[in-house]
């Protein structure tokens, strides 16, 4: 089975007790494994941590860990611990997250979301983009970070333009396919074979999410097309 809900909604799925159980007794399995710090977007940042980078060479591989390396963007965790007054946080040259509230608004091209056990960590209920916000806006936010990091972390990840693509979507009341231009998400979707030692990850397939180009946040919404990927080569001229 594969778990297409989230563990911070488990209340809300009156099924996940008895499946969690059968999967216990080993007559089903369910992917991904519910295991909550899968769900924590600090993982990113944890990678990129350099007291780390020993542990994750050994656990990974030194391959394996500079592939991810060069995938997984640079995330920092808005943690208001006091730096000492010599110290910056790497990359940003921010001395406190108060100052986060500062930056222009060209400086602001970052992402801030909430990390993960929350009712609005999915969708773009959670996320904030600072360089599409007012000033006023953009500072309840950090506050809104600095405040809830006990109970709801939130983490900070630099926004990248995503590219436009060309996509169409069928009109059921015109009866014709319609032309869009959009923005994409790729979601892959990886399954586990084989117990334990001989266990080897497969990609089983990928989920394109098509929105329209003027929205620039990228989730599932209503306007989006949602299409299965071909799983090929790719064709170099």
């Amino acid at each position: 089975m594969y778990r297409f809900f989230e563990l911070f909604d488990l209340p809300n799925v009156p099924a996940a007790g008895p499946l969690f159980a059968a999967a216990a007794d080993k007559r089903i399995r369910v992917t991904p494994p519910p295991k909550a710090f899968l769900e924590e977007k600090m993982l990113f940042a944890l990678f990129h941590n350099r007291n780390l980078a020993e542990t994750w060479r050994q656990q990974l591989g030194e391959s394996f860990r500079r592939t991810l390396e060069a995938l997984l963007p640079q995330t920092w965790v808005v943690d208001p611990a006091p730096l000492p007054p010599h110290a910056a946080f790497p990359g940003l040259d921010l001395t406190d997250w108060h100052q986060l509230k500062e930056l222009s608004q060209k400086e602001r091209s970052l992402i801030l979301k909430i990390s993960g056990f929350s009712e609005q960590a999915w969708g773009a209920r959670g996320v904030w983009l600072g360089s599409d916000l007012r000033s006023d806006e953009w500072a309840g936010a950090v506050d809104q970070a600095i405040d809830g990091f006990d109970k709801s972390p939130r983490i900070l990840q630099r926004y990248h333009h995503p590219a436009r693509v060309k996509a169409e979507w069928f009109d059921f009341e015109l009866g014709q396919a319609q032309p869009m231009q959009g923005r994409v998400r790729l979601c892959p979707y990886y399954f586990v074979h084989g117990e334990f030692e001989t266990a080897k990850v497969k990609l089983g397939g990928v989920l394109a999410t098509i929105c329209p180009a003027d929205k620039k946040i990228i989730h599932g919404m209503r306007d989006a097309i949602l299409a299965p990927c071909a799983l090929g080569q790719a064709q170099t001229k």
